[in-house]
Formats: C-alpha cells, sequence, structure tokens
C-alpha cells in the first residue's frame, strides 16, 4: 500500500472507531440505515441479497483495506441498506459516522479520491459478479467457485457447505448437491459431511473453460 493510504487509514481509524466482530456476525440487513462508512481492517465480510422466495445471492465481497461499495452508495443518497452483509472471518472493521464521512468527503480531496477509486473498484467487480451469473452455467460457476476456495487455501480438502455454495453461484441447495454428485460420479471430487475433496482440478478447470 502507499503512504497515502496509510496516511488515509489512521485518519479513518481517528475519525471514528474500530471494532471486532466474531465470524458470523452479521454488519447489516435489508432496509437497515447506513449510519458509519466502513473499511475492513482485517478479516473478510461477505455482501449478499434476500430474494422474495428467500434464497440468498452473494454479490460481492469485501477483503483488508476494502471498503463497501453499497455502505457508499447509501451514504451518498441518503437510502437504507438494500441487502445484507456478514462477517465470513473474524473481522476488525473501521466505523466512520456518517456526518463524518460526509465532512471529510467535503474537505479532503486524498480522501475523496480513496473513497471514489474503492467505490469504482468495487463497482467493477459486482458487474463482473452479475455478468457471470448472466452467462456461465451452474457448473461453470459450480466449477469456478470451487477451485477459487481451492486457490485460495492452497488446500484439496475445501471446508463448505452446499447451502454456501448455492449462495455462492446464485441457485438453490438442491440443485449444488445434484451437482456435485454428478462431478462425483465423473470422479473429480468426493463429498465429505460438510467438506468437498477437489480429486480432478483439471477436469473442474476445463469444464470452466467450455
Amino acid at each position: 500500500m502507499s503512504a497515502s493510504y496509510h496516511d488515509i487509514k489512521h485518519q479513518i481509524i481517528a475519525a471514528g472507531k474500530t471494532q471486532r466482530l466474531p465470524a458470523g456476525a452479521v454488519l447489516f440487513t435489508m432496509d437497515d440505515p447506513c449510519e458509519h462508512y466502513v473499511l475492513v481492517l482485517e478479516g473478510q465480510i461477505r455482501v449478499e441479497l434476500s430474494s422474495i422466495t428467500g434464497q440468498q445471492l452473494m454479490l460481492y465481497r469485501i477483503h483488508q483495506d476494502q471498503s463497501c461499495v453499497l455502505t457508499t452508495a447509501c451514504l451518498m443518497s441518503g437510502n437504507n441498506y438494500s441487502a445484507q452483509a456478514i462477517a465470513e472471518t473474524d473481522i476488525t472493521i473501521a466505523l466512520v459516522p456518517a456526518v463524518v464521512f460526509s465532512h471529510m468527503l467535503g474537505e479532503s480531496a486524498t480522501f475523496r479520491q480513496f473513497v471514489f477509486d474503492g467505490f469504482a473498484e468495487r463497482l467493477t467487480t459486482m458487474m463482473q459478479r452479475t455478468s457471470e451469473l448472466t452467462t456461465y452455467s451452474i457448473d461453470q460457476r459450480l466449477a469456478a467457485a470451487l477451485l477459487a476456495r481451492l486457490n485460495s487455501t492452497g488446500d484439496l480438502t475445501l471446508t463448505i457447505t452446499h447451502e454456501e455454495l448455492a449462495v455462492e453461484i446464485g441457485t438453490v441447495r438442491e440443485v449444488v448437491s445434484r451437482r456435485l454428485a454428478a462431478f462425483e460420479r465423473d470422479g473429480w471430487l468426493r463429498r465429505h459431511r460438510k467438506q468437498v475433496e477437489v480429486i480432478d482440478a483439471g477436469a473442474l478447470e476445463d469444464k470452466l473453460a467450455l
């Protein structure tokens, strides 16, 4: 990170407060008012949308040193949240009150550039996510999700439930269960309780490339 980023990071921490939350904690839900600008200092957050049928769809993740595009949009528009955010790991976040955020945005060109750069980057990620959901098949999205986990952990045995995979790829648990069973019959993986053991990563890569 650049020196200017570290300066901004310290400004954000000084202007608000830091908070530690455990994995599974809910940061905000649908229709909550947006009261703070959020910067992730440690850990990872998942932002997801609930359909009228109760199905969950992951929109994007927020990693260390990143902010939330939805939070920024809500702060600038005055709207309430239209999705929910859940800590996927233990997290430490910096929270800047909305009124202080507005003041910093108006007074500091450096902070303003940081906010807008982060907003643009997260928005691009979300648009790519939307494109994947509309372009790729269920099998391709499932293969991509498994490969992403494998590349992230470096472990062929992935600790993840069918429900979590369903949220990840934008479908329901029953569909994920059927497609994992098909992948297992093809010899690409083995299913275990709350785990998936990848046997043939190359086959998953070939499926993604189709």
